[in-house]
């Protein structure tokens, strides 16, 4: 196949599996936007909760879910050398640890909820009602952790196998559902009792639950690639093999993130506030980079397995270029319409000042998050997971947090000193990250 083709084919292939990714994504998105606006105009201190009890759940769930990227390396292998029986296998076996994995987790998330409230954001500047808050939004949430890791394992198990079409019809239903459930139960309508965080908690649980049956459904009826076979041994290792240094990854991220979360915290109400609103706006990268990390890494695993090496490099590399002319446009976005964008959260001056020159600095790391992100996912796609924790170990742990802390509280620049750091740690993690991949030793890893 002469060249030009083989790059439009790859093109073609790449934008199939962006699309529904992305507005997978984009669901998600919205929910987060509306979740956030429900619940600023409920009251202020409902959205500084969830500056605690979010990152906490998002981190958590992310950290016992790191076994999905040996889901995506084994699945896409599998597929694209069409090993049926493989295919199977590693799918039952992955739903098997993610259903043993989300009864731990939440058990220990439920029991702890109080501790963690309190170790994040126990500072003299926040107020008990927000404690408080926090842990009976973490509590609830945390009993619905074994829907999130079924749908969360079925959604790579999907994508893996180049549908990402099924994950998005099934987020706009959780999606849906979380919302209509939300609204109600915040401001109790319809009859319904007025229950504030604890009816968005509801809202929370009642889309993980959807989305897991659709999800697993989809999967067990055999509709969907190859459908789901016996868990085995087998398939448990080789699944564990890739595992082991994403979970550091993850380990290392997410402990590196926690501490960043908890020098916000300690920096008051007021910075939470401005903060989760600058979250919910900043999703709408995440979503793009996120995008197409999938797309790179679902590529690369399948064109390895079909023993196209080279095809798997530049399908990762047009990843890249697409990702970075989207998340450049969403940075322009954010520069030009800041003060719109952080006024749909809050009404607060000072958080609103805050945010607008925060959100100005965050349009800078939009492009660096899109390639930090593709080449992650290419490198996991491969099977290699010790580089992206390796740059989480640079990144995460060590640029953000010692640069932040020195920011916001060396230099006194606040919630500003903590968006300045957090870009730097973008720009390192997309220059190890793509150096890495360039090298090229990922095309000679099996697994």
């Amino acid at each position: 196949m002469p060249q030009s083709a083989t790059s439009a084919s790859l093109r073609r292939e790449v934008l199939q599996l962006v699309g529904p990714a992305l507005l997978h994504g984009l669901v998600a998105t919205i929910v987060l936007f509306t979740d956030r606006m429900i619940l600023g105009n409920y009251e202020d201190s409902t959205l500084a909760a969830m500056n605690i009890a979010g990152p906490t759940l998002w981190c958590a769930f992310s950290l016992f879910g790191a076994f999905g990227a040996g889901v995506l390396a084994v699945v896409g292998r599998a597929y694209g050398a069409q090993q049926e029986s493989q295919v199977r296998q590693t799918v039952g076996t992955a739903l098997c640890i993610a259903a043993v994995i989300g009864l731990i987790v939440g058990w220990i998330g439920y029991s702890a909820r109080w501790e963690i409230a309190g170790t994040l954001a126990g500072g003299s500047d926040t107020s008990l009602q927000t404690l408080e808050r926090a842990a009976l939004y973490m509590g609830l949430v945390f009993l619905s952790t074994p829907a999130q890791m079924l749908g969360g394992t079925a959604t790579v198990s999907l994508q893996s196998q180049g549908d990402t079409r099924t994950p998005m019809y099934s987020a706009v239903a959780a999606g849906i559902t979380n919302l209509a459930v939300t609204y109600v139960f915040v401001f109790g309508e319809f009859g319904a009792p007025s229950l504030g965080i604890e009816g968005a908690a509801y809202g929370t649980m009642a889309s993980f639950g959807v989305n897991a049956l659709l999800l697993n459904l989809k999967l067990v009826a055999h509709r969907s690639g190859y459908g789901v076979g016996r868990p085995t041994w087998l398939a448990s290792k080789r699944i564990y093999k890739i595992t082991v240094p994403a979970f550091g990854e993850k380990l290392l991220f997410h402990t590196g993130y926690l501490i960043f979360v908890g020098i916000i915290g300690h920096l008051g109400d007021v910075a939470m506030v401005a903060h989760q609103a600058l979250i919910a706006i900043e999703s709408l990268g995440f979503i793009g980079s996120s995008a197409f990390g999938i797309a790179a890494g679902a590529i690369v695993a399948q064109k390895l397995g079909a023993d196209r090496p080279d095809q798997a490099e530049e399908g990762a590399h047009l990843s890249a270029k697409l990702g970075l002319i989207a998340l450049t446009s969403t940075g322009i976005i954010f520069f030009l319409f800041a003060e719109t964008l952080v006024g749909l959260f809050t009404d607060n001056p000072q958080a609103l000042s805050e945010g607008v020159l925060c959100l100005r600095i965050a349009a800078i790391a939009q492009p660096l998050m899109a390639i930090a992100d593709v080449y992650a996912g290419a490198l996991r796609g491969a099977g290699d997971t010790k580089t992206p924790m390796m740059a989480a170990l640079m990144g995460p742990l060590l640029v953000r947090i010692v640069l932040c802390w020195f920011l916001a509280y060396g230099l006194e620049l606040g919630l500003v000193g903590i968006w300045i750091g957090s870009t730097a740690d973008w720009l390192v993690r997309s220059l190890w990250l793509f150096g890495v991949f360039r090298a090229g030793r990922w095309k000679t890893i099996s697994v």
